[in-house]
């Protein structure tokens, strides 16, 4: 069982030890020293550095410090890097299992924390040898992707109408959630990119920007490959060609699950996946499987569907890789 014993173990000691390591990055920011660090320190040390470079690091790994929060919460214990052992990874796999969580985002959880402590190994921080010693096995996630008929029946969505109980600012972010999420699926690209859209992105019906991710430049045709260039647009101009919701990707997927079941899009989804070794069958509403990456794929899908070329969509969507472009494909819609 995870215990308290390393933190009941001098934790003072530590904790006056991080506050002399903060007072001297402070001094000297170019130093890293992680050996008596907690993992919570070591985690957010590493979002410190890695956001310089990646500005939205952080909120890739949030999940990932909600997670673990919740697990020293629930055994009483502030976990500190050398615990992470074989032993934890049988702990937290199962933990995440118990939770809910989709064996896609545990695999991504498991790797995440991994990369993170074989970053901090080069800065001196106290690893167990066992660390690595978790199996993440390639899952291929169920793919969702919308129709046409799908993205018009959000577009027009009256949002205004169905929560006209709601406060004001409800109603509006609400409104901007629906906006982004249309646009998004006409423009092809991740929320890291939509939120970074403006005027000069555009050129009369060209929209082209460089992918934050990948440093790809990816250009899309509106009146050619837009689901709907007359609603696209339509968005444009009410937003003076800016993204209408530049919230987290944490709140903005939070809102869209909340809008797309009230917009009714519950059809019942067969998910087959493995857990611990079994096949396990379950149905899950679509709503539930849709989140701001589903734009970018049902983008692909149904302009593969209307029988555009291959390359031409690939430099709508900014891929190189083939392989990675063919994943996005959904074989039914």
């Amino acid at each position: 069982m995870i215990t308290a014993y390393a933190m009941k173990q001098a934790q003072p000691a530590v904790a006056a030890d991080f506050r002399a390591y903060l007072e001297h990055s402070l001094r000297d920011p170019f130093t890293l020293n992680l050996k008596d660090c907690t993992l919570m320190e070591v985690i957010k040390a590493c979002i410190k550095s890695k956001s310089k470079l990646r500005p939205g690091y952080g909120s890739s790994v949030s999940s990932l410090v909600h997670n673990l929060r919740i697990l020293e919460k629930q055994y009483h214990v502030e976990l500190r890097p050398v615990q992470v052992t074989d032993v934890f990874w049988g702990y937290f796999i199962a933990f995440c299992q118990e939770r809910g969580l989709r064996s896609s985002t545990i695999s991504t959880l498991c790797s995440q924390l991994r990369s993170i402590l074989n970053w901090a190994v080069k800065y001196n921080a106290t690893v167990a040898p066992t660390y690595g010693d978790v199996c993440i096995g390639k899952i291929k996630n169920q793919k969702i992707a919308l129709t046409a008929d799908e993205v018009s029946r959000i577009a027009y969505f009256d949002v205004q109408r169905f929560y006209a109980n709601r406060r004001t600012d409800y109603r509006e972010t609400m409104e901007r959630v629906r906006d982004m999420f249309v646009l998004s699926c006409n423009l092809f690209q991740r929320h890291s990119d939509m939120v970074r859209i403006e005027a000069s992105c555009f050129e009369r019906n060209i929209f082209k920007i460089v992918q934050q991710k990948t440093g790809s430049i990816a250009v899309v045709n509106i009146d050619k490959y837009a689901v709907d260039a007359k609603t696209t647009y339509r968005l444009l101009e009410k937003y003076n060609h800016e993204a209408p919701y530049k919230g987290s990707i944490g709140n903005y997927n939070f809102y869209l699950h909340k809008l797309l079941r009230d917009v009714g899009l519950t059809d019942q989804i067969r998910i087959e996946e493995r857990k611990n070794g079994k096949l396990v069958v379950e149905n899950v509403p679509k709503w539930k499987l849709i989140s701001s990456h589903t734009a970018r794929r049902t983008a692909i899908t149904i302009n593969i569907l209307r029988g555009r070329n291959v390359h031409d969509i690939k430099r709508c969507s900014g891929h190189v890789d083939l392989r990675v472009f063919d994943d996005y494909i959904c074989d039914e819609l």
